[in-house]
C-alpha cells in the first residue's frame, strides 16, 4: 500500500515538473518615456524558460506591489488602465506596463527594482491574443497609397489634418507625411509624441528627410507637447488644453500627429470632430481608419477584431471627453469643450480655435 502511494507522489511529481516553470527574475534597467518599466530579462530568456505569448503571469516587485494574472503580450491588447508583461517586436528585453497608464508611478518603483515573474496561467490568454495580436509592414509597398502608409487624411479640408509623424523616421513614413504636410500647407503642428529635444535629434539623423517639418519648427509653428498615451489622466488633458491655446495663436492649416497618427493623435482628432459637431459615427468612423490603414481591419474583413479594436480604444476615449455620459446619445460639442475648460483652456482661445476652423 504505501508503495503503491509512493509510485502514484512520484508520479504526481513527475507531472507536475512537466507544466512547471522556473520564475524570472531581474532587475528594472529603464523607466520608458511613457511609464513602462523594462526587465534586464531578455525575451529569448522567458521564451527559454517557457514563457509565451499568450500566457498569463504574476508580477511581484521588491516592495511588494503585485500584477497578478496578467497577459504576456507584444503588443497593447488590453483595455486601458490593465497591466501587462510585453515582448514589443524588436525588442530585447521584456517590460512590464499598463495600457495608457505608467507603471513606475502606479506600482512606485524606479530603476534598479527587483521583479519576479512567475506563471499564472499557460495559455491563459491565448484566445485574445490571438483575436489582437497586430502586426503592421513599415514597407512603403505593402500599401496601396502614400497617404495610407503615412496614415494622412483631413479632418477639416483646407483647416484641419493629421497623420503619422512627419519627423521621426522610426516607422519609415516621416518623408511622406513631410510631403503631404507641405501640399496641404500646413502652418501649425500640435506635435503630442516628442519634445523639443527628441525633434532635434531627429533632425540630426542620418535618416532626416523633412526639410519642410524643419522648416515650420525653425519657425516656432511646431508645439511639441511630448505627451504619454494616457488620455485618462488629468495631466493629458491639462497639457493637451495648454497645447491647443499655443494653436490658438496660429493661422491654419494645422496638422495633428504623434508617432503613428492613431492613439494619441485619434485621441486630439475626435475631441476636435466633437468640438465641430461631428456626428459620433463619424467620430468612430474616422478614429477606426487608422487601424484600416494601419492593419487592414475593419468590420468586412475581420468583424471580431474589429470589436476588440474597438471596445479597447474609442469607446473608452469618449467618455473621458463626456465625462462618463454615454457618447452615442451626448452633446458631443459641449462635452469637448467642458472638457478643455475644465483642464485650464480659456474660453476666449477656444473660441479663436473654433473660429478659425469653422471659417
Amino acid at each position: 500500500m504505501k508503495r503503491t502511494l509512493l509510485i502514484a507522489l512520484v508520479g504526481i511529481l513527475s507531472l507536475f515538473s512537466v507544466f512547471a516553470y522556473d520564475p524570472l527574475t531581474g532587475n528594472i534597467i529603464e523607466i520608458e518615456k511613457y511609464g513602462h518599466v523594462v526587465l534586464d530579462i531578455t525575451i529569448e530568456e522567458a521564451a527559454a524558460a517557457g514563457y509565451a505569448l499568450g500566457d498569463t503571469v504574476d508580477v511581484v516587485f521588491d516592495n511588494g506591489y503585485t500584477f497578478e494574472d496578467i497577459p504576456y503580450f507584444d503588443g497593447y491588447y488590453v483595455p486601458m488602465g490593465d497591466a501587462l508583461l510585453r515582448a514589443y517586436p524588436g525588442d530585447e528585453n521584456i517590460a512590464v506596463c499598463i495600457n495608457f497608464g505608467k507603471v513606475n508611478e502606479v506600482a512606485g518603483v524606479g530603476i534598479g527594482d527587483g521583479a519576479t515573474i512567475t506563471m499564472a496561467e499557460k495559455e491563459g490568454s491565448l484566445v485574445d491574443y490571438e483575436l489582437n495580436s497586430l502586426v503592421y509592414s513599415d514597407n512603403r509597398n505593402d500599401y496601396a497609397s502614400d497617404e495610407v502608409f503615412a496614415n494622412f487624411r483631413a479632418i477639416v479640408p483646407g483647416k484641419l489634418y493629421r497623420s503619422a509623424s512627419p519627423i521621426n523616421n522610426e516607422h519609415g513614413r516621416a518623408a511622406y507625411a513631410d510631403a503631404f504636410a507641405s501640399e496641404a500647407g500646413i502652418n501649425g503642428v500640435l506635435n503630442l509624441a516628442d519634445t523639443d529635444e527628441d525633434i532635434d535629434s531627429y533632425i540630426a539623423g542620418d535618416d532626416f528627410a523633412s526639410e519642410y517639418y524643419k522648416s515650420l519648427y525653425d519657425s516656432g509653428k511646431v508645439i511639441a507637447l511630448g505627451m504619454p498615451v494616457a488620455f485618462a489622466d488629468d495631466s493629458f488633458g491639462d497639457t493637451l488644453a495648454q497645447g491647443l491655446e499655443e494653436l490658438s495663436e496660429l493661422d491654419p492649416p494645422y496638422l495633428i500627429h504623434c508617432t503613428e497618427g492613431k492613439d494619441r493623435a485619434g485621441f486630439v482628432s475626435a475631441l476636435f470632430e466633437c468640438l465641430l459637431g461631428f456626428p459620433y459615427e463619424a467620430v468612430v468612423d474616422d478614429f477606426m481608419l487608422s487601424f484600416d490603414n494601419y492593419y487592414g481591419v475593419n468590420e468586412e474583413t475581420d468583424a471580431r477584431k474589429y470589436g476588440f479594436i474597438f471596445d479597447n480604444n474609442i469607446a473608452e476615449m469618449l467618455p473621458v471627453i463626456t465625462g462618463g455620459e454615454d457618447p452615442e446619445t451626448a452633446d458631443l460639442s459641449a462635452a469637448a469643450s467642458a472638457y478643455l475648460i475644465k483642464h485650464g483652456m480659456s474660453e476666449e482661445a477656444l473660441s479663436t480655435l473654433l473660429s478659425k476652423l469653422s471659417d
